[in-house]
């Protein structure tokens, strides 16, 4: 396998709403935690919100938010919550998983599940969120975060163990908009 090299400049300081929000999720027993693609384009958008419905209004007594900048480029609270998540869940946009590839780059071994919200809302979405109506971000997310919240929270097979593993959570699976 080939791998990129990011050199990331350190910070002194830290986020002390981030630091706070990780403190007060670290856990006994630990939570899922739910990360997801925070891109630029209609994709990401979906992960994220789907990722913030899940974390903060659907199963917030199960899961943790993951801040993905600040979990890849700091080794403090946020880092520290996928560590000893129970499980860690990647919501990704398409088939590029941007969350998971990072996260497995600053924290060697992790094995997030995998969604890819591009598979359960099966729609080729553009580039530019503003091309978007809000009211449609919602639907999708929801859609997504309904699925992510089913078959990897809440009565969900241990991870492995789905033979064969939903489509949603393949991540080989071609996307319907990845380029050759």
């Amino acid at each position: 396998m080939e791998y990129e090299t990011a050199t990331i400049a350190k910070v002194a300081g830290k986020c002390q709403a981030c630091e706070e929000y990780a403190l007060k999720n670290s856990t006994n027993p630990p939570k899922v935690a739910v990360m997801a693609c925070e891109g630029a384009c209609a994709r990401g958008e979906v992960a994220r919100r789907a990722a913030n419905m899940v974390a903060h209004r659907l199963a917030r007594d199960e899961t943790v938010r993951i801040c993905l900048g600040g979990a890849f480029t700091k080794d403090t609270g946020q880092r520290n919550l996928v560590r000893r998540a129970e499980k860690v869940i990647a919501i990704e946009g398409c088939f590029i998983n941007c969350a998971s590839r990072m996260m497995a780059g600053v924290v060697p071994g992790l094995e997030p599940e995998i969604v890819r919200a591009d598979l359960i809302h099966g729609l080729d979405l553009p580039f530019g969120i503003d091309e978007v109506a809000d009211e449609m971000f919602t639907v999708y997310a929801y859609t997504v975060a309904e699925r992510v919240i089913r078959d990897h929270v809440r009565d969900a097979p241990a991870a492995g163990t789905c033979t064969p593993p939903p489509a949603c959570c393949n991540a080989d699976a071609p996307s319907p908009v990845e380029e050759p």
